[in-house]
């Protein structure tokens, strides 16, 4: 609906053009009145306006120059303007600002009607005119963005080689790569080892889609760019010029770690990522994207799938001090109950690590993913309601800023007795909450039933909930249910009085039709012939 402003000086005017023209029939609304020119352009700032009706000659400012406001401050406002006869001698000055129309006050209510439908054809005509004018933009935007995107991979693929070409080809997009990392994310689709259909996948697009948003999101005010690679993977460069490197290394974890609890929303796919180490300019592009494959290398084998790249020191931990197997084994001890063990596997590293003198940065990075390992089990098992991960930052900048292992090592044993404190309350806890649900499963069966209303019951956020009773049982909770209602339902269909529909409503599922599809799904028969074979 086009919003309408009423400009003239004589208050009988104004309200017979609000009252005696059929505004909804024109698709208009008057939404404000004004004395004068001056009134009206104080109205401008407050309302929207589409379309101004408004008398030439008033006091302060009149139509004309009430024309010539609009005209360089709201130039989309239409401006119709009654006059008098005698007032034609404005219509040079009334073209000049683009008026729509003149009509004649002596009968205003029949000509006002034509000259809201011309007013009205030239606002379409702009709008259609901007929309097209917008489609080109983004067309031209898209194209642009598709030029940047393979410019970055020929650069990351090494197919752009020559330093001439590479410094002309950023200059060009206006591609800022200062102090930059690569970020390599590698999306397994878990339903699909094999990996035939994952191109095809509109899930697997709307994943990838998903994680490009984040880092858009994330990293908005740091120069960056994010792009799919190839049918299983994303590569995304981000820039943190004048930022000193811990600041970007805790960032950079902290928001992949974010990407990997982000990916169990979609239980089909997992992801890997591999990070670079900081790069300067556009040269040695290729190189970092080497390292970001490499670093991605050390999490293909291991359950924490976020790694940073570290160059192979000339004399290397023996195998069994690697620090992924250590992570794991820590881990495995911690969900055991084993607290002494995992801190003694730590320590073995060190000692390895201060025997061959390990480079203190291999040592931070190894630091760094043991926290993240730890603070991943931590997340897959904590009472929502009860702890928060905000120290995980803390704990970064903590390694980051170490000066000697002595430090770090208290860092992590910290770390690790704390989260096993932590596990052990949570492990109490995770007992009660499923032996709660399984107990208002068994006396609310027959009611309206649901993941929502077990977890109000309970005190616990639905979605903790559902992924915890999955992980202590094996089973979803609806599947709990059903399978307890179904048990209840085989037993009174037994009953020779006892109808089908009867069975149905018993047992909390309405109608009987979806009753049949519930129980021939769990049973493998339907509960008329179940019932037949057992009367």
């Amino acid at each position: 609906m086009y919003k309408v402003m009423i400009v003239d000086d004589e208050a009988v005017i104004r309200k017979g053009l609000v009252h005696f023209i059929d505004w909804p029939a024109l698709d208009c609304e008057v939404v404000c009145e004004a004395s004068d020119g001056l009134e009206a352009a104080e109205r401008l700032a407050v309302h929207e306006v589409d379309i101004i009706v408004t008398d030439i000659r008033m006091a302060g400012m009149d139509g004309i120059e009430l024309s010539k406001f609009v005209y360089e401050n709201f130039p989309h406002i239409k401006v119709i303007l009654l006059t008098a006869f005698a007032d034609f001698t404005y219509a040079q000055s009334a073209i000049k600002y683009q008026a729509v129309d003149f009509v004649v006050k002596t009968n205003p209510s029949e000509k006002i009607p034509d000259a809201i439908n011309k007013a009205k054809q030239l606002l379409m005509k702009e709008k259609d005119h901007e929309r097209k004018l917008i489609q080109l933009e983004n067309i031209i935007k898209d194209s642009r963005s598709e030029v940047r995107e393979k410019f970055l991979k020929d650069a990351v693929y090494g197919i752009i080689t020559e330093e001439a070409e590479l410094l002309n080809g950023i200059t060009k997009l206006a591609i800022l790569l200062d102090h930059y990392y690569v970020i390599h994310i590698e999306i397994h689709d878990d339903s699909d080892p094999n990996g035939m259909e994952r191109s095809a996948s509109e899930e697997f697009r709307k994943f990838a889609d998903s994680i490009q948003q984040f880092f858009f999101l994330a990293f908005e005010a740091d120069p960056h760019d994010a792009f799919v690679l190839n049918h299983s993977s994303l590569l995304a460069i981000v820039s943190f010029p004048a930022r000193h490197t811990s600041d970007c290394t805790r960032t950079l974890l902290s928001t992949c770690n974010e990407i990997l609890f982000m990916a169990e929303s979609f239980m089909r796919f997992s992801v890997s990522i591999g990070i670079s180490s900081m790069h300067r300019d556009i040269l040695t592009l290729s190189s970092a994207y080497a390292e970001s494959c490499q670093a991605m290398e050390g999490s293909f084998y291991n359950e924490n799938h976020v790694s940073f790249y570290a160059p192979r020191s000339g004399q290397a931990p023996a195998l069994e001090s690697r620090p992924y197997d250590v992570a794991q084994q820590i881990i495995e001890c911690l969900q055991e109950g084993q607290c002494d063990t995992a801190i003694q596997r730590l320590n073995q590293l060190m000692e390895k690590y201060r025997s061959v003198k390990e480079p203190i940065e291999n040592i931070k990075a190894a630091c760094l993913l043991i926290g993240s390992y730890c603070y991943k089990l931590l997340e897959a098992r904590k009472p929502l309601s009860s702890y928060s991960t905000g120290d995980e930052p803390s704990l970064y900048k903590q390694i980051q800023e170490s000066k000697s292992i002595h430090n770090l090592l208290h860092i992590i044993e910290k770390l690790i007795v704390d989260l096993s404190d932590v596990l052990s309350v949570s492990d109490r806890q995770h007992n009660y909450i499923v032996v709660e649900t399984q107990k208002y499963i068994r006396e609310n069966f027959n009611r309206n039933l649901s993941l929502q209303v077990i977890a109000d019951h309970i005190h616990v956020n639905s979605s903790y909930l559902s992924r915890l009773y999955r992980r202590e049982t094996g089973e979803s909770i609806v599947d709990a249910i059903n399978k307890h209602r179904i048990e209840i339902a085989k037993k009174l269909l037994k009953d020779p009085s006892k109808k089908v529909f009867e069975v149905a409503s018993a047992v909390g599922i309405d109608p009987p039709a979806y009753f049949t599809h519930v129980f021939t799904k769990y049973t493998g028969i339907s509960p008329k012939k179940y019932k037949l074979k057992s009367t």
